[in-house]
């Protein structure tokens, strides 16, 4: 096992910690005592005992005047826990503090071609206090452009972790595509994309020690891009499984998601239709995919070679537009306008799935008739389930009027009621964790 570098807090604490110990054998005071700057340690000290970014809450991010700001809020009434601000002023940097490896980009090459975008990325949490945010941006690799990636400080100090190319005069470079942060594993996922022949191999680098490992290869441009990490196991998706997770899969008319239950066994890529044209059917189509099975192609991600519909081992509709979440193993919360609940068995998906012949369905849409919210001329939204999933949280409006904040109980046991505590809270933008 590769071991991993000392963290930064431990270095600086050492010294300190050996220096107070000098002077007390001594008979000294230390710089604290004699009302000096405050020790590393005591610095240390104070650090932790801030609430972190990384406790439960509700979790947003906005930028705001070429700033990325996440801030952490609690669920019981909206106040901020913790907040992080990422510096739109990009500055050199070397190996990155906190990871220890790494190297100095041009940052005035980055600048220059406004190809860094200060709002995107993902947000790692090195530790409960240490954080870096990880982009896409290009490099220049002896006269081409290339795309790569790596992390910024909250300071602005930009370290590129792709690995540094060496390219003949006549060679051609390749691109460092689709960075994606795998938090269960502590390693980001990328692709290695050869333009010359239009392949790629997907990649994992491990987060503390750099150490690279191939994880399958993909063909085209098209199906290179389609990668995704599951938040929950760290599974690796591709192909259509990654379409959800992609920016433009909310600009149509369908949307579409991959969830994971909670015993970690299943995955449903869901499509869910709404629009106002009176000849669409407003359905949500499940496809039920046993991650055991689906992973026995390539023990390291699904779906990259296959379609959804020949991973999957059932498929039903249902007559209701909505996201589905996972409420237990076998219950979907469907984010429809009345918070719909559907229970299901393995018997009912075999009994109402598509023919195995034509791959028809054989029967209408099942319909869903438990909701947690009384049918009426209001508008739910921005539906938030607890992570220990016994809550929920929506937004709710009048038909004229300023909206407000709803809980509910996840099993139906009693009725929403007002959250007037969150009143200040904004209505879009939050993810419960």
């Amino acid at each position: 096992m590769t071991p991993r570098p000392i963290p930064p807090l431990i270095r600086v604490l050492a010294p300190a910690t050996a220096l107070a110990l000098l002077l007390s054998a001594c008979g000294g005071s230390s710089p604290a005592e004699n009302g000096q700057d405050t020790s590393s340690e005591e610095r240390a000290e104070e650090t932790a005992d801030q609430p972190s970014i990384t406790e439960s809450g509700l979790f947003s991010s906005t930028c705001e005047a070429g700033e990325n700001i996440y801030t952490l809020r609690s669920a019981d009434d909206g106040t901020e826990i913790s907040s992080l601000t990422f510096s739109g002023d990009l500055v050199a940097a070397d190996t990155s503090e906190a990871l220890g490896h790494g190297r100095a980009p041009d940052i005035e090459q980055t600048i220059d071609h406004r190809d860094f975008d200060v709002c995107g990325g993902q947000l790692i949490s090195v530790s409960l206090h240490e954080h870096l945010v990880l982009r896409s941006y290009e490099e220049e690799v002896n006269g081409s452009k290339v795309q790569t990636f790596g992390v910024t400080s909250e300071e602005g100090a930009v370290t590129t972790l792709a690995p540094e190319q060496e390219v003949s005069d006549f060679g051609t470079p390749v691109d460092y595509l689709n960075p994606l942060y795998d938090a269960v594993n502590e390693r980001i996922v990328f692709v290695e994309y050869d333009t010359s022949s239009s392949e790629g191999t997907v990649q994992a680098m491990d987060l503390h020690s750099a150490e690279i490992s191939d994880l399958g290869t993909c063909e085209g441009i098209n199906s290179c891009d389609k990668l995704a990490v599951l938040p929950q196991s760290g599974i690796v998706v591709g192909g259509d499984l990654a379409y959800p997770f992609s920016p433009d899969a909310q600009s149509g008319a369908t949307d579409r998601i991959v969830v994971e239950s909670p015993n970690g066994e299943t995955l449903i890529h869901a499509d869910y239709t709404e629009t106002s044209y009176s000849y669409t059917k407003n359905e949500t189509t499940l496809y039920f995919i046993d991650i055991e099975t689906a992973l026995s192609e390539n023990p390291d991600i699904i779906g990259m070679s296959s379609s959804v519909a020949a991973v999957s081992q059932y498929r039903v509709k249902l007559d209701i537009i909505g996201e589905p979440e996972f409420i237990d193993e076998n219950t979907l919360l469907l984010k429809s306008n009345e918070l719909a609940v559907w229970e299901f068995t393995e018997e009912l998906l075999a009994e109402h799935g598509p023919d195995e012949e034509s791959g028809d369905f054989t029967s209408s849409a099942l319909p869903v008739e438990d909701t947690l919210i009384p049918e009426g001329p209001r508008r739910n939204k921005n539906v938030l389930l607890s992570p220990d999933r016994t809550e929920i949280l929506f937004y709710s409006s009048p038909e004229s009027g300023p909206g407000s904040w709803y809980r509910v109980p996840s099993d139906g046991s009693s009725e929403p009621e007002e959250a007037p505590e969150l009143a200040n809270l904004d209505a879009f933008g939050y993810d419960w964790r």
